[in-house]
């Protein structure tokens, strides 16, 4: 004979089939993340590892415009001091040479004059 299956039951089996469903499509996507995840993380284990080598090369670059600049520091300092020498030699040599040439000019204009009022008288 056969056997005829009550309604109850065959809602039981199509509820059973699409829980077993809904639980293998949760596995499934449980899985895709895991796999995204690791992917995310070697991802970010790349990053970190060219990250920290651009980091040594900007220290790199930092020292070296640092040592630069210290140069350059130094010639503006040399360049300072030798204006400031040869700011004071030009002093120096204005004020020893401008009054002896100022009295000497002085002394031949009056010595023209002088022969020139003598001229005059005779």
């Amino acid at each position: 004979m056969l056997a005829t299956a009550a309604p109850s039951e065959g809602v039981a089996v199509a509820v059973t089939v699409v829980a077993t469903l809904v639980t293998v499509a949760v596995l499934a996507a449980a899985a895709a993340a895991v796999v995204a995840a690791r992917r995310m993380r070697r991802a970010a284990d790349d990053l970190a590892v060219e990250v920290r080598r651009v980091l040594a090369d900007v220290d790199g670059v930092l020292a070296e415009a640092s040592t630069d600049l210290a140069r350059v520091d130094g010639l503006i300092g040399s360049a300072e001091a030798l204006t400031g020498t040869i700011g004071a030699a030009s002093r120096l040599a204005h004020a020893s040479v401008a009054t002896p040439v100022i009295k000497a000019m002085a002394l031949g204009r009056g010595t023209a004059r002088a022969g020139a009022r003598l001229r005059a008288r005779r």
